[in-house]
């Protein structure tokens, strides 16, 4: 039986890692696939194990993880992402697609409190930082909980980033089941940015399991 517990990354932390599911992945895929330019380099900033960036790599697109540990896939930049500077990747990417962690590290929750203040909504943290990188056009796929665009006042300062243009627009959403990933029942839901071309909303469904 599931337990739900609101996550707190400052007090009530639940696993940081939570692998996307493959049909997840691969559904991601079919639907950004037409519209994502095979020049240019496919980005995850918390790779993990890659499950978000192998149906790109499988189709021949170039792939670039990030992540503050090798968790298994073959092309990551080891490095905490939040300290990554300008300079320091030399790509310009055609797609950032991102399941941000639920919870982080000491060193780097402490980096966040100094860079980014408050207690930030991680998604929000991971946002920031690919439009500080890959500049405010880049399109962006990010697993998000619904919090992040709803549930806030006027007053909010993540809800005047919206309506002010700070941050991209959102011109999809898709739509994941609460027990998405597994053993944690989550609110959450897929943003993506900048790519109009796209429908408005999705459900995510369940395609063939992708082989080993």
């Amino acid at each position: 039986m599931y337990r739900v517990d609101r996550n707190n990354f400052y007090k009530n932390e639940k696993k940081a890692t939570v692998a996307t599911p493959d049909y997840v992945s691969d559904f991601l895929f079919s639907i950004l696939r037409p519209h994502i330019r095979k020049s240019g380099v496919i980005v995850d900033p918390c790779v993990g194990a890659g499950s978000l960036l192998k149906p790109w790599k499988s189709q021949g697109y170039k792939t670039l993880g990030i992540d503050i540990e090798h968790q298994g896939f073959p092309k990551t930049v080891v490095k905490n992402y939040l300290e990554i500077g300008k300079g320091d990747l030399q790509v310009k990417p055609a797609l950032v697609i991102m399941n941000p962690p639920f919870n982080i590290d000491g060193k780097t929750k402490d980096y966040i409190k100094k860079h980014y203040g408050g207690r930030p909504l991680l998604p929000e943290v991971w946002l920031q930082k690919a439009i500080q990188l890959f500049g405010a056009s880049v399109t962006v796929a990010m697993f998000t909980p619904y919090g992040f665009r709803l549930n806030q006042t006027d007053s909010s300062t993540r809800w005047r980033r919206f309506i002010e243009g700070v941050y991209p627009e959102i011109t999809s959403i898709v739509s994941l089941p609460k027990d998405v990933f597994e053993g944690i029942l989550f609110h959450s839901e897929v943003l993506i940015f900048n790519l109009p071309k796209l429908n408005g909303h999705y459900f995510v469904q369940h395609g063939k399991k992708r082989a080993a």
